[in-house]
């Protein structure tokens, strides 16, 4: 049936058009209806089956009536259009402008043009059955009350769908924008817009779990009342606009998942609410806005909350659900968990508030105004992004991470057992931890402003891999009431004082912990004391130039102190470290500063009071510049007992040897002056042995007085009696004179207690001359014998000398330095020129060329006690000279020497201490000797020698102190008596001879001052006896040898004593 434009129906009290099975009714004109319950079309099934009707309006409906329709399907399977340029309106109560009751297979519904109700319970579009398909791309306009604009009422499971690309508008009570109550609603799409104008009006209502798309550009909004309400949940995706006037969704009876791209707003309430325990899921990238402070609030489902961009203005709660929050980017208002154990996930973005009712909160990154957490377990980590202002845990066991991030005010914890890691990131305003059982560790990194603080109950906290810089924002460390532990684990950490109330304090791995002036505390008022140990690579110092302390937290009570590893006291001479208790060193250190010279030289010192002081500890000494010097007295005391303390006698020792300027320093326990038994002195001396006091005499003995004798008993016989015998009187008793008290002895002279490397010192000025006196030796141990100088003219020989000497060198003053060892070397001369007289006078002028070496051991007065092993010693010569030998008639000679030489020194002393100096020395010699003649070809030669030189070394700084040398020149004179024969074995002339020297070595005052305080004296006067016997053979016309050995041993003054020989060839040009 198709009417035509401008044709028209117009009936009153009856349908316009009733169609019945497969039937099409199109009108391009008008129909008009009046009456209640009558359609302008209407479409109908067979009774024997279904066919399918098609509807389609392109002109103008009007009914006017209750339940009258504009379009009507009864049972028959329908479309319906109302086509662009159409128009329904229906005016009455319960009509509606397109109906479809029951649409066998569904039916489908579109208005591509425009809808308008009026009346109560009215509708634009209304599917009473399943399976329908209800779209509108034109325009639906309802008023009155519950007149909605799409409609969806299917009775049993089916699929309605809603879509709307046009716009809706609802105008009345209760009257929705779209309603779906099906048993299984279909999909509902908006891509237009949906608006409710009327009070309690809803945009969207849904009956049933509903699958909702808001396009983008689309708007479900209410004016009075809220954008949506799904009473059992379902799936909302929304890119447009959700708006009410009260709520924008309203969840309630189901579970719901809602991701949101564009805007969901409450306009004086919440933007998306729930109510009961269902899981509602929110993704948002867009805005959710509520209008009364609250933006979303949840109930008592799973409840998620996904802030993956956008901004959410208003409080988020989740409500007393199991509930999720993460944020990765966008901005929020506030959050508000609450439930058994929620979580929050921040990664980026920013709530610009904060999270409260918290129970596990991750932080990587983002940023957040502070977090509170309440459940009874909670958890927090954080290792990027920041927190504004505080983080706080209400009572409960919490469990807290800081590995990175920023938390821009304070930490706070509740009572409960509670565990803190902190390894990197930052805590402006301090960590304060309720009372319980609680666990602190900090980790390698991050930074904590503000004061540290633990409740009452048993703490232990780990501090480890710190520097003193990431500790220094720390500004107070308190364990609270409680026994409690405090770990150092390689920690670089100053101003102790900080660390209050803790009990027990290890101090491990490499850590480095700083005392201040006030010294650090160990116990609290209830515990009144505790301990601190050191360990073997871990080191406790004061450098602050005056004293501090280990004390306990109650006066009167005694700390601990175990220490395995370093004392430090260094820095100052003034650093004293007190410890109010008891001290036990297990092979630890304890290292001071010591100005080493006299007695009382400014020192640091440990100073035990009230405890006893045990084990073993050593004391490292560094010289603050002292120069050395002999202490007479008490010496330099390094450790002070104070209040009863006392001191066991190995307690303490020298961790190395001690030494300044001349001196060697060694530790004693106790002084000389009384109450200072207990004390540890630094002494170069050994203090002199007080006298004994005198015998008090014992008094004289009283004598016996005599008793009389016994008088004689009367006979009793009448025998006459014997006359009595005269009694004999007892002897009388005399007194002794008591015996006068000993006069008491002065105190004999301490004992100096020299370093080693002072006799090894004292022993280079004697052995450089000897080495020098070596080289020059005598015309015979360098030429032979005189005979064998017969050559004349321009170099007419060379000749060359080889000796070696086990000698025995000492002195007679001074630390009586003794050498023991090798001096020996090489000459080689040539004549240069040697001319003879007729008269029988030949003269000899020549130059040489040497090189000595001594080498051996040096023993002396050292460390308090005679001929103490000091060191060995090198001196190396190289040396150049010039001789004149005079040969005159019959043999008698006169040789002059003078020779220059440069020499290398290096002692080397038994601690380990090698060091190297250089001189020079000039010498000279006059010898001469006179033969005469004896029987069987032997003769007799008188000698005299002289001997000069000048022996200048360089200054030494071997470390300890500078060391100098007096340079003043010296003489050693020779008387000899040479006896020779001469016998000839064909071409070879054998001259053998016998020699005895008495040598005077007349010393100068040579002094070794060390740290240009303490001289030593270093001569070495001596008288010696040589006994010395050779032989000098002409090999050839042009070859000499010559060779000898001798012993030479000391007759008085300082010792000297070699054994050795000398070897010479000389050749003829």
């Amino acid at each position: 049936m198709r009417i035509q434009p401008g044709a028209g129906i117009s009936v009153s009290s009856s349908n316009a058009v009733f169609v019945r099975d497969s039937s099409t009714v199109t009108n391009l004109g008008t129909l008009q209806v009046s009456g209640d319950t009558f359609d302008a079309i209407t479409s109908e099934g067979s009774p024997n089956g279904f066919g399918h009707n098609t509807l389609t309006n392109a002109g103008a409906i009007h009914t006017t009536g209750v339940e009258s329709e504009g379009t009507y399907n009864g049972s028959a399977s329908v479309t319906m259009v109302n086509a662009v340029g159409g128009a329904i309106t229906t005016s009455g109560a319960n009509s509606a402008a397109m109906l479809d009751v029951s649409a066998a297979g569904g039916g489908k519904l579109t208005n591509n043009g425009t809808l308008a109700t009026s009346g109560d319970d009215s509708y634009g579009m209304l599917a009473q059955t399943s399976g329908d398909a209800l779209a509108n791309t034109g325009s639906i306009t309802t008023t009155g009350s519950r007149a909605y604009g799409l409609y969806a009422n299917g009775g049993a499971p089916g699929n309605n769908t809603l879509t709307n690309h046009g716009s809706i508008d609802t105008y009345g009570v209760n009257a929705h924008g779209i309603v779906s109550v099906d048993a299984s609603p279909g999909l509902v799409t908006n891509t237009g817009s949906i608006a409710a104008h009327g009070a309690d009006a809803l945009g969207a209502f849904f009956g049933q779990k509903v699958t909702l798309v808001n396009a983008a550009g689309a708007r479900i909004t209410s004016d009075q009342s809220n954008a949506i309400d799904a009473n059992s949940g379902g799936s909302f995706t929304n890119a447009g606009t959700i708006s009410g006037g009260n709520e924008g969704i309203s969840i309630v009876g189901g579970n719901a998942d809602i991701v949101n791209s564009g805007v969901i707003s409450g306009g004086g309430n919440l933007a998306v609410s729930s109510t009961g325990p269902y899981a509602i899921t929110i993704t948002n990238t867009g805005t959710i806005s509520g209008g009364g402070g609250v933006a979303v609030w949840t109930d008592t489902g799973t409840n998620t909350f996904k802030m993956n961009g956008g901004t959410v203005t208003g409080l988020i709660r989740q409500g007393a659900g199991v509930n999720t929050f993460v944020m990765q980017a966008g901005q929020v208002d506030d959050i508000d968990q609450g439930g058994p154990q929620p979580r929050f996930t921040l990664s980026g973005g920013r709530v610009t508030g904060g999270l409260t009712n918290g129970g596990v909160a991750m932080i990587t990154g983002g940023r957040i105004g502070s977090v509170g957490l309440t459940a009874v377990q909670n958890t927090f980590a954080m290792s990027g992004g920041s927190i504004d202002a505080n983080l706080t845990a209400g009572s409960g066991d919490t469990s807290m991470t800081l590995s990175g991030g920023v938390i821009g005010g304070a930490v706070t914890l509740g009572n409960g057992t509670n565990a803190m890691t902190v390894s990197g990131g930052s805590i402006a305003q301090g960590l304060a931890v309720g009372d319980g059982q609680n666990t602190f560790k900090w980790l390698d990194g991050g930074v904590i402003g503000g004061a540290v603080t633990f409740g009452a109950g048993q703490a232990a906290a780990t501090l480890s891999n710190l520097s003193d810089a990431q500790l220094a924002s720390t500004s107070i460390f308190d364990a609270g009431a409680g026994r409690d532990t405090l770990t150092f684990d390689h920690v670089d950490a100053t101003g102790l004082s900080r660390f209050v109330n803790w009990e027990s304090v290890a101090v491990t791995n490499a850590s480095r912990l700083t005392l201040d002036a006030h010294g650090l505390t160990l116990g609290d008022s209830g515990t009144r004391t505790g301990t601190i140990d050191i360990d073997s690579t871990s080191s406790l110092a004061w450098n602050g130039a005056g004293t501090s302390a280990i004390m306990a937290a109650v006066a009167g009570a005694r700390v601990t102190m175990n220490n395995a590893g370093i004392i430090d006291l260094t820095g100052s001479t003034r650093n004293t470290l007190v410890v109010s208790g008891d001290y036990t060193g297990r092979a630890g250190q304890l290292l001071v500063d010591t100005v080493l010279g006299a007695d009382a030289s400014p020192s640091g010192k440990l100073v035990i009071a009230q405890g006893t002081a045990t084990g073993d500890t050593s004391i490292g000494v560094r010289n603050a510049g002292g120069a050395g010097a002999q202490t007479i007295a008490d010496g330099i005391m390094v450790v002070q007992t104070l209040q009863g303390a006392t001191t066991a006698a190995t307690a303490f020792s020298l961790a190395s040897p001690v030494k300044a300027g001349a001196y060697t320093y060694y530790l004693f326990r106790g002084g000389v002056t009384t109450g200072t038994g207990d004390n540890w002195y630094l002494r170069s001396s050994i203090p002199a042995v007080p006298p004994v006091p005198p015998v008090t005499p014992v008094p004289p003995v009283t004598p016996v007085t005599p008793v009389p004798p016994v008088a004689p008993s009367e006979p009793t016989t009448p025998v006459e009696p014997a006359a009595p015998t005269e009694p004999t009187p007892p002897p009388s008793i005399v007194p002794s004179v008591p015996t006068a008290p000993a006069e008491p002895q002065p105190p004999t002279t301490a004992t100096p207690l020299y370093r080693i490397e002072v006799p090894l010192y004292a022993a280079v000025p004697t052995l450089t001359r000897e080495l020098v006196i070596d080289q020059i030796g005598t015309f015979h141990d360098r030429h032979g014998d005189q005979s064998q100088l017969d050559e004349t003219g321009t170099l007419p020989a060379t000749w060359a000398r080889f000796w070696g000497n086990h000698a025995r060198v000492g002195s007679d003053t001074g630390v009586d330095a003794h050498f023991s060892g090798f001096t020996g070397g090489t000459q080689i001369g040539q004549d240069v020129y040697a001319d003879a007289t007729a008269s029988g006078n030949r003269n000899h002028y020549g130059l040489l060329l040497g090189a000595a070496r001594a080498s051996g051991d040096v023993t002396g007065f050292a460390l308090g006690m005679p001929s103490v092993q000091a060191g060995r010693v090198a001196v190396d010569s190289a040396s150049a000279g010039a001789y004149w030998t005079h040969i005159g008639p019959g043999g008698w000679y006169a040789d002059t020497i003078m020779t220059g030489s440069a020499l290398t020194i290096k002692p080397s002393s038994n601690d380990g201490l090698p060091v190297t100096t250089h001189g020079r020395s000039i010498a000279g010699s006059v010898e001469a000797g006179l033969p005469l003649a004896l029987l069987a070809g032997l003769s007799i030669e008188p000698q005299a020698q002289v001997i000069w030189q000048h022996v200048s070394i360089n200054d030494i700084n071997d470390g300890i102190s500078t060391v100098s040398f007096s340079n003043p020149s010296s003489f050693a004179a020779r008387l000899g008596l040479r006896v020779s024969g001469r016998w000839q074995a064909g071409r070879v002339a054998l001259q053998p001879y016998a020699r005895v020297n008495l040598w005077r070595y007349f010393d100068a005052s040579s002094n070794v001052v060390f740290g240009e305080t303490t001289t030593i004296p270093a001569q070495s006067s001596a008288t010696l006896a040589d006994f010395q016997t050779g032989v000098a053979i002409d090999v050839s016309a042009r070859g000499s040898l010559f060779a000898n050995v001798h012993y030479a041993m000391n007759v008085g003054g300082a010792t000297r004593a070699t054994i050795g020989g000398d070897a010479g060839v000389r050749w003829r040009w």
